[in-house]
């Protein structure tokens, strides 16, 4: 009819939009709907397109409510702030994957140099005994921390003493030796070994062991001449004991003969065991290079000085080698060897003692 034809007129869509807009079909005077069909699809009839978008949207609303879901999962997730505990251990461990191990060194001298400059920086570290917060001064290497062999971050208390292990670091050469760097040994030893309690009460036990029949307790008979020797300097060390102490010593003249009544050992057991880890790593080492704990205790009050002390410790040796001469350089080692070491040991051990601050009795 002439109105169904102006109303398909009026609808008609234009050129441009011909595959989007809906048409009407002419077969009655009502207008009906047909979608919008694609060339892949136009085979199909109308009800067979609803049919199929079905599934289709439903799928596609499920995957859209669970994206949604896993997003406000996300996102709830983000905006929770973690913890202060939390913040610290996760600071822990970024900066324990970026710190140097020392246990990758080895002790023959062949690992290579891989840092161009040792430093030192300051941390805050909570005590092992007490738990409080303290200061403490660590090494660098090219800016990154060092941990021990133990996988402890290498801290030191004080500033000089963290420059002193940094030049050992400092000053070596293509190769790293670690038989070069005493300082470095003591405070790894300190930290890695003396802080730990089973450690800590073997090495006491030690060192009384050692006290009971104490070198500079132990006297010669003759030559006359080295008796006077030993009064001389023994005798001074034994006087400042006795003088610290509070005690009178037990000295013999027959080897291994004699030993420290237990008021004396239960004196200086009481010393030891107030003594903080870095000044008992100190004292094991001079007593174990030296075979007196008096020697070790004199140098860690600061009684004697490195080159007193090992005067004190090699003077039987010194005074062998003065009338039958000494052995040099040989294949089984010789007195210039084991001189040589013993001055490394107590010098390092002297310097590593005055420089701890007070505090650390």
């Amino acid at each position: 009819s002439a109105h169904a034809v102006r109303l398909r007129q009026s609808v008609k869509p234009n050129n441009t939009a011909s595959s989007t807009c809906p048409s009407f079909s002419s077969s009655s005077r009502c207008a009906t709907y047909s979608p919008p069909q694609s060339p892949s699809s136009s085979a199909l009839p109308p009800f067979t397109l609803v049919r199929c978008a079905v599934p289709t949207l439903g799928r596609r609303l499920v995957q859209s409510r669970l994206q949604g879901h896993r997003l406000a999962s996300s996102s709830s997730a983000a905006e929770r702030e973690p913890t202060s505990e939390e913040k610290a251990n996760m600071k822990k461990e970024e900066m324990k994957k970026k710190d140097v191990p020392l246990g990758m060194l080895k002790a023959d001298g062949t690992s290579k140099r891989f840092y161009k400059q040792a430093g030192v920086q300051q941390v805050k570290q909570d005590c092992p005994r007490t738990g409080m917060l303290r200061t403490m001064w660590s090494l660098t290497l090219d800016g990154r921390g060092v941990r021990t062999p133990a996988n402890k971050l290498l801290t030191v208390p004080t500033k000089d003493m963290a420059m002193a292990i940094a030049m050992e670091f400092d000053v070596q050469d293509l190769n790293i030796l670690p038989y070069t760097m005493p300082l470095t040994t003591l405070a790894t030893t300190s930290i890695d070994q003396i802080s730990r309690s089973d450690v800590r009460q073997s090495t006491i036990t030690s060192l009384l062991r050692q006290f009971r029949n104490d070198l500079l307790t132990l006297r010669s008979n003759d030559p006359p001449d080295l008796v006077e020797k030993e009064e001389k300097i023994w005798g001074r060390i034994c006087d400042w004991a006795e003088s610290h102490y509070k005690f009178k010593l037990v000295i013999s003249h027959e080897w291994l003969q004699t030993e420290q009544p237990d008021d004396i050992m239960s004196t200086v057991r009481d010393d030891l065991l107030g003594r903080s880890d870095w000044r008992l790593t100190v004292i094991d080492q001079v007593a174990g290079s030296t075979g007196s704990l008096m020697l070790s205790l004199a140098l860690s009050q600061g009684f004697l000085n490195a080159d007193e002390a090992m005067k004190a410790a090699r003077l039987s040796e010194d005074y062998n080698v003065e009338r039958w001469g000494m052995v040099m350089n040989s294949g089984m080692g010789g007195h210039d060897i084991d001189a040589a070491d013993m001055r490394s040991r107590l010098a390092a051990a002297w310097l590593y003692n005055r420089l701890l601050p007070t505090e650390y009795r």
